[in-house]
């Protein structure tokens, strides 16, 4: 295999060395969702009824024991509101939790689709130079050696096909992450909306030290 891949040149070099970077960030990233993996029993809801009997304490455990994003922005307002703040830096409390959760959650998304899009255009320098070679060779040779045209060849087939194999993965794990972090942000917003809107009806109690 390493014998094949070095018939695409030096510009293979490059692109292995961001399929590498590529397979470093995937990783990360599934190990980052995973755990803070979303619970699908309505948390923010149950943590609203608690909080409208007036069991702010168990919301605030129960948010305390999770980590996902919804629940650390419900906590960082709950705290506040709690410790007595009025609503408008409960707001601003919220609203910085889910500024920092939303800098965890794009945190090298974004270069997926840069590795995707320098990988493509890498192979497609190397199939531009691969072509190169093989006319320099025709035009040096003739057709009477055809192992020196097809060289040129295979080097701009190899390379294209290099850089398509890095950069497809790295496309499709940058949309499915992408996904997962507008679901991420939406739930967040849903359940700060919510919670907001509760303190607006409610006066909630402050909680005893």
């Amino acid at each position: 295999m390493i014998a094949f891949l070095a018939k695409g040149g030096v510009v293979m070099i490059p692109i292995a060395l961001l399929s590498v970077v590529a397979l470093a960030l995937i990783a990360e990233r599934i190990a980052f969702f995973l755990g803070i993996r979303e619970r699908g029993d309505g948390l923010h809801q149950r943590i609203l009824e608690l909080v409208r009997t007036g069991n702010t304490p168990a919301a605030l455990d129960e948010l305390e024991r999770t980590r996902t994003p919804e629940a650390q922005v419900l906590l960082a307002g709950l705290a506040a509101r709690s410790q007595g703040q009025p609503g408008e830096t409960v707001g601003l409390r919220m609203q910085a939790q889910a500024l920092k959760n939303t800098a965890e959650l794009e945190r090298n998304v974004a270069f997926l689709s840069s590795i995707a899009n320098l990988s493509t255009l890498l192979g497609l320098l190397g199939t531009v130079t691969g072509m190169l070679r093989a006319f320099l060779n025709l035009r040096i040779s003739g057709i009477s050696d055809p192992a020196r045209l097809a060289g040129g060849i295979s080097e701009a087939l190899i390379t294209t096909v290099g850089g398509l194999c890095v950069a497809i993965p790295c496309l499709l794990a940058f949309h499915l992450f992408r996904q997962r972090v507008n679901r991420a942000l939406s739930r967040m917003e849903i359940a700060s909306a919510e919670l907001l809107s509760l303190f607006a009806r409610e006066k909630l109690p402050r909680l005893k030290p």
